[in-house]
């Protein structure tokens, strides 16, 4: 019995709210579970892997270079971030904005590197990559400006899988894009019933009544499960009160854990986990 068919069994006792896409699938097997995979969602932060890829093909072609500062504005992106809070700092390197883009999911940095790549190269990396449901035509946050921010679960998944097989980068911004999500610090759903042992690269994504994740799974050093969750249309008083919490998060992290439970070898037990995942602590 493969990955897929096992994985499915898994999934028959997790309880799902609102609307859920779920793409994942063994990187050996390559036999996809998908379900509601191809709906287009709001894509919250989770776009900015993106970003970051587009950023790291640029670096790696000599466009960019990750410790040139860039300057920014002085109205600073707010929502999720640190750089709203910090307006005496004028300017910061590439290479630091891509870091607070993926493991704060700072607005303010990805939106300057947004400027930095341009958006006709991340339309690039988004069809290179063959995802057919996802556009980033406008900045974060600026819900004001034509244009849209949407993904599918199956885009999302195709991303990280692009990422983790070096489809998406050569070696070297590779292992940098993996050890920037590895960082990661917003550790409440795929992630959160994971054993301490396991391996998890994944980056979220949230609005009032949305909760996204994806992310790389595996048991050693090399991603082995590729899974990404999106969930909208949530309507308990968390979801739709703020941007953490919620049946959402909740129903991550039962799928992230039914993805360990079927990547984990037979009969090993899953141990709980504190969420730390490398964080070194608040």
């Amino acid at each position: 019995m493969g990955f897929a068919e096992r994985f499915e069994a898994e999934l028959a006792g997790v309880e799902l709210p609102g609307r859920v896409g779920i793409a994942c699938w063994d990187l050996r097997e390559d036999v996809p579970v998908l379900r509601g995979a191809e709906v287009e969602v709001h894509s919250a932060s989770t776009i900015k892997v993106l970003v970051m890829i587009a950023a790291l093909r640029a670096v790696a072609d000599g466009r960019l270079d990750l410790d040139r500062l860039v300057d920014l504005p002085r109205e600073r992106t707010r929502g999720t971030g640190v750089l709203f809070e910090m307006p005496s700092v004028a300017s910061v390197s590439l290479r630091d904005l891509i870091a607070l883009m993926i493991v704060v999911s700072d607005n303010g940095a990805t939106n300057a590197v947004i400027d930095e790549v341009g958006f006709p190269a991340i339309a690039e990396c988004i069809a290179d990559l063959g995802c057919t449901g996802t556009r980033v035509e406008r900045h974060i946050m600026d819900t004001e400006a034509p244009g849209v921010l949407r993904t599918t679960a199956l885009d999302q998944a195709r991303v990280m899988a692009a990422l983790a097989l070096g489809a998406a980068l050569p070696p070297t911004e590779t292992e940098h894009a993996l050890g920037v999500l590895a960082r990661q610090q917003v550790v409440d759903r795929i992630p959160l019933r994971l054993p301490e042992n396991a391996r998890c690269w994944n980056k979220t994504g949230e609005i009032k009544g949305l909760r996204h994740d994806v992310a790389l799974l595996s048991t050693d050093d090399t991603p082995q499960v590729v899974l990404a969750v999106l969930i909208d249309q949530l309507t308990d008083p968390v979801s739709t009160k703020g941007y953490r919490g919620g049946d959402g998060v909740e129903a991550a992290a039962a799928i992230g854990e039914a993805a360990w439970r079927t990547l984990a070898q037979p009969g090993e037990r899953i141990q709980p986990s504190t969420g730390s995942h490398g964080v070194e602590g608040a």
